[in-house]
């Protein structure tokens, strides 16, 4: 026989299986563990008796970066980003985005644009980010690749403005194309 022994009426027994096949919600505080009482050994040396520790819930995680999807084009529509310029681009971008603490979470170099998605702190915004972004890759564009500088004479490589769109997906072709003809036309050279 047991150490403990239940004995129940017809009555409690349904009353428990009744109560068993409802559903219960949950509590919200921990149910202490029942106390089961040992002759043998003081409480403080038995090893199967537990404390119970009330934890607070975790408090909600709020974001501290946001993310954006970037979009830059050569300011001359016949200036194209191909060949050895792409294997630098990626490189400097990199570099830009580990220098200002900005995550660089995908790239696309084409010849008629430069397309990123990153991650900054919530205290940088985008026209902050995108100037920084645009003198960085300019300097080092017009000072690697002099062959740029013999149309443009201006020290910004890239055409005037810039896309940048909240989410942490590649802008769409469709969206990226009418872009370009918007900053084309813009231009005047559509």
């Amino acid at each position: 026989m047991n150490d403990f022994e239940y004995a129940s009426t017809e009555t409690e027994q349904a009353q428990l299986e009744q109560k068993e096949s409802q559903t219960i919600p949950r509590p919200s505080v921990p149910t202490p563990l029942p106390e089961v009482e040992h002759e043998d050994a003081p409480v403080a040396d038995r090893p199967d008796v537990h404390e119970t520790f009330e934890l607070e819930p975790f408090p909600p995680v709020i974001s501290s970066e946001l993310t954006y999807s970037c979009l830059l084009i050569p300011r001359f529509s016949d200036h194209y980003l191909t060949g050895d310029i792409t294997n630098d681009l990626l490189e400097w971008m990199k570099d830009i985005c580990i220098s200002y603490g900005w995550r660089l979470d995908a790239i696309t170099i084409r010849p008629g644009y430069l397309h990123w998605v990153m991650t900054v702190p919530l205290t940088v915004n985008p026209a902050q980010f995108m100037r920084l972004t645009r003198q960085q890759t300019s300097k080092r564009i017009l000072e690697d690749y002099p062959r740029f500088t013999r149309k443009n004479v201006s020290l910004d490589f890239w055409a005037p403005g810039f896309s940048v769109v909240h989410g942490n997906n590649l802008q769409s072709m469709e969206t990226i194309n009418n872009y370009i003809l918007q900053i084309r036309r813009q231009q005047g050279i559509i």
